[in-house]
């Protein structure tokens, strides 16, 4: 327990303290004169007693504060952190590197003759448990990060370091050059109450290095449109001057550029880069290195550009105006990210005109040049009710089938101009519809179901993410069931293999279950099929009836999104928690993993692969998943700097669910300042009571180490002058005096 002064309870402080001091002050000073007809023992009677009500009129009035602080101490475990990071591979100046220094600190300390084993650990991004003889041969520089408070925070946890047991840890001695970038690491050692002990890996040390210190790219640039990465350069220990960066994708230089640097200090330049290829790209940036520079590790950084189109492209064509053309329509020109070309008929070739079809026409259609020239450019075409054959389209067909099969997307939305009432059973397009066409000329090929209905989400696709317009399964099939109903089905012959009924038509009356949306696949490219051209109702009649319009968008949205790939909307997907890592890091990878119909893949045995983007391999693991689909699983990185993927295989299965790239550079953010920083340890074992060494070679035995954990009870504040009694004092040392200057006659 500590107590202190800590101040006035009064506004103003400690000014206004000194300034009623001073006034008091005069007061006595006037006492102090000489009162005629007193004698002098009266007289000094009352100055002592002028000064005495001075001093308590000024204690009670200026209210002086004591503050104690109640604290719990008592005997802890010792834990002893190593730095893994690969900052440890610096030399020094005597020529060893740092995580050397380390490890002969380690087996001096597993040699020595210790009272009690310490919790050891090694730390870096994470703390991971060790013992302290493995570690004098054992211990690598290989983490990415050095993350000072995760790594004393966990270290002090209980079952941290290694449960041995139940007594807390008291300190933590801390191995390390201090190159923190993380920082918190002062406030979260005192806020733990631990001692912190350091010993400072290569501090003195001089450097020579030139570093590639940051890079500032977006992850995502669109394609042939202009984007810049800023890359900041640092010099240590030279004289300023120029440095030369190359902006690289594998081999091929595409831009270089000078930045002038200055001793010691940075300098930033900008290169511009073009994507002109779609998917995600590795870049490199390099400097040349010098034959003394400390760490040519930092002289090349890589990063990933995802590369996409700037807008979504649509193309609309619809074969008359309707309720449904016109809410599709005005739904994708309300998305200012959404390109759309659209086309609508108001006449056809059999309705009675007395002029040319030239002067009718608000502009020709450009068949031409929508579906020879510039079709590949699109992500999305949609025939909404649109029969093909007035307009002699049959040879423009087989290249919207061709264009799916590529990677494209087509959607067909029904009517009484759609489907197999169009005649698209004998064309090319019927190659890549999910569902069957009926043959022209036949009475079925004309049939609709024209009674309303309420389209239902279809058994098995309740996790299709077009049909999912809540994540909640029951809450999502209450939503669909409150919709309006439709009016009019185009009736199909039947499903392809490929197919999957995202909503039906419910089983009534003995009649069976009719599909209304189907998805599809034709080889690489997306295929939606809606049997009906009331979706419009699922807006403003719902609107109507409930007050909510919201349901049409949320479904156009997704099918659309669904349709161009958006990565969110993908049955199975990888995410590493990092995309750059280091030379053989541990690369920790979460799956979601379904399939092609969006059912989650349960307690089914996973392979996961690393390869180079070339298709090299470099290590495998599996795991199994949860019955949500999910699965985690940490691998090790390459060793050598590059672009890598990894990639999620079903056991059994040859073709992959999901991959994702990431960057293995041999640098990286944690050699990008090699610089020690024992100031910051010292900071810490000055804050928390610890001992600091700046020389592995003093650092004392662990024995001698203090591991008395301080741990603050909370404070309580005293005010010894804010009661009653000193006020009475108060009074009357001030009546005495004024009775006895009444009594002796004084002034």
């Amino acid at each position: 327990m500590n107590g202190a002064w800590s101040g006035f309870d009064i506004p103003g402080g400690a000014w206004s303290a000194a300034a009623l001091m001073i006034g008091l002050a005069v007061l006595v000073a006037r006492a102090a004169r000489r009162p005629e007809g007193t004698t002098p023992p009266r007289r000094r009677t009352l100055l002592a007693l002028r000064l005495g009500s001075a001093m308590t009129a000024w204690l009670v009035s200026v209210q002086p504060t004591w503050t104690t602080t109640h604290e719990d101490r008592r005997e802890g475990r010792l834990a002893v952190l190593f730095d893994a990071s690969r900052s440890g591979i610096v030399r020094t100046d005597g020529g060893a590197r740092r995580v050397e220094l380390a490890r002969a600190l380690a087996d001096r300390w597993s040699r020595a003759p210790r009272a009690r084993e310490p919790e050891v650990a090694t730390f870096g991004a994470a703390l991971r448990p060790a013992r302290l003889a493995d570690l004098a041969g054992m211990l690598e520089a290989r983490e990415d990060d050095t993350r000072l408070a995760d790594a004393l925070e966990e270290a002090t946890t209980p079952g941290g370091a290694r449960e041995t047991d139940a007594q807390e840890v008291g300190a933590v001695m801390l191995v390390s050059d201090g190159a923190d970038l993380a920082g918190g690491a002062l406030e979260a050692a005192v806020a733990l109450g631990v001692r912190v002990h350091a010993v400072a890996l290569g501090a003195g040390s001089a450097l020579r290095d030139d570093a590639i210190a940051e890079v500032r790219a977006d992850p995502v640039g669109f394609l042939r449109r202009p984007m810049q990465v800023e890359v900041t350069l640092r010099r240590l220990g030279r004289a300023a001057g120029p440095i030369p960066v190359r902006l690289m994708r594998g081999d091929e230089t595409l831009r270089e550029e000078t930045a002038l640097v200055p001793e010691d200090g940075e300098a930033t330049v900008t290169l511009p880069l073009t994507p002109d290829r779609l998917g995600r790209a590795v870049y490199r940036l390099v400097i040349p290195g010098a034959d003394d520079d400390a760490v040519p590790e930092n002289d090349e950084r890589s990063f990933l550009v995802r590369t996409v189109r700037d807008d979504l492209r649509v193309l609309l064509v619809a074969g008359q105006p309707s309720w449904d053309e016109r809410f599709l329509r005005a739904f994708l020109t309300r998305d200012p990210s959404t390109d759309l070309i659209s086309f609508f008929i108001l006449r056809n070739t059999t309705d009675m005109s007395m002029a040319e079809p030239e002067e009718l026409a608000l502009i020709p259609f450009p068949t031409d040049e929508l579906f020879h020239e510039h079709l590949g450019s699109f992500d999305l075409v949609i025939f909404q009710n649109f029969e093909y054959a007035p307009y002699q389209m049959a040879s423009y067909l087989p290249r919207i089938r061709d264009y799916v099969r590529r990677g494209g997307s087509f959607a067909m939305v029904g009517g009484p101009l759609s489907f197999s009432a169009a005649g698209y059973a004998e064309t090319p397009i019927a190659d890549i519809l999910p569902v069957g066409v009926l043959p022209g000329g036949t009475p079925e090929a004309a049939a609709t179901m024209t009674e309303r209905f309420r389209a239902v989400v279809a058994p098995g696709a309740e996790h299709h993410p077009v049909v999912a317009l809540l994540p909640d399964l029951r809450a999502n099939a209450e939503a669909w069931a409150a919709l309006a109903p439709l009016e009019g089905l185009n009736l199909i012959e039947a499903l392809r293999p490929t197919a999957q009924v995202l909503l039906q038509r419910p089983a009534v009356a003995g009649r069976a279950a009719l599909p209304v949306l189907v998805s599809g696949a034709a080889e690489r490219g997306r295929v939606l099929a809606l049997m009906t051209d009331t979706s419009w109702r699922w807006g403003i009649t719902t609107a109507g009836q409930q007050g909510d319009a919201s349901a049409y968008e949320r479904f156009w949205d997704r099918a659309i999104r669904w349709l161009a790939r958006d990565p969110s909307l993908e049955p199975a997907r990888l995410d590493t928690d990092r995309e750059r890592y280091g030379p053989a890091a541990p690369v920790r990878i979460e799956a979601h993993l379904a399939d092609a119909r969006y059912v989650p893949l349960q307690s089914r045995a996973i392979e996961f692969v690393i390869e180079s983007l070339d298709g090299a391999p470099v290590g495998q693991a599996r795991a199994t998943t949860d019955p949500e689909g999910r699965a985690s699983i940490t691998m090790e990185a390459a060793r050598s700097p590059g672009g890598y993927r990894v990639r999620a295989t079903p056991e059994g299965e040859t073709e992959a669910l999901a991959e994702e790239v990431f960057v293995v550079e041999a640098g990286g953010v944690e050699l990008a300042d090699p610089r020690p920083r024992p100031d910051l340890l010292r900071a810490l074992a000055e804050a928390t009571s610890g001992t600091f060494t700046g020389d592995p070679d003093d650092a004392p035995a662990l024995d001698r180490l203090d591991t008395t954990r301080v741990r603050s009870l909370g404070t309580s504040t005293a005010r010894p002058f804010a009661s009653a009694l000193a006020f009475l004092a108060l009074l009357a040392t001030f009546g005495l005096e004024w009775i006895l200057r009444r009594r002796w006659g004084a002034r």
